[in-house]
């Protein structure tokens, strides 16, 4: 899906970039959502382990679950590479885009919020 098509790279950079080992330890699945189409991304110490499509059905009772529509997805990174959109925990604020399957979830996913938000610019900027 060409919505997430930028993950490849995004892990590629992350995983060879110093910067984002020093974020600390990042040991989580999170699932990615547009429409139809969904990934889970496996981070694991201190690199993005692996990104594999996942069936919707998949998604049911996971713990993290970031989901947008493909348009807001394109224009969310459009806008992150310009630096005009928030970081994703602020965009949840007025959005449900983050969903999480408990208390323990959402404390999990905020400890490795900045791990899964570079992830993201990663993908926001191209090269």
């Amino acid at each position: 899906m060409p919505v997430f098509d930028w993950m490849d790279s995004a892990r590629e950079r992350a995983n060879a970039d110093p910067k984002y080992r020093a974020l600390g330890s990042a040991d989580a699945t999170v699932y990615f959502q547009s429409g139809k189409h969904a990934r889970r991304v496996s981070f694991e110490a201190f690199k993005i382990e692996s990104i594999e499509s996942v069936d919707l059905n998949e998604l049911r009772d996971k713990d993290i679950v970031i989901s947008m529509s493909s348009r807001e997805w394109n224009s969310y990174l459009f806008n992150r590479r310009r630096r005009r959109a928030p970081a994703l925990n602020a965009l949840a604020i007025n959005k449900p885009i983050i969903k999480t399957k408990s208390t323990g979830a959402r404390l999990a996913f905020e400890r490795i919020s900045r791990s899964i938000q570079a992830f993201v610019d990663y993908g926001a900027t191209k090269g």
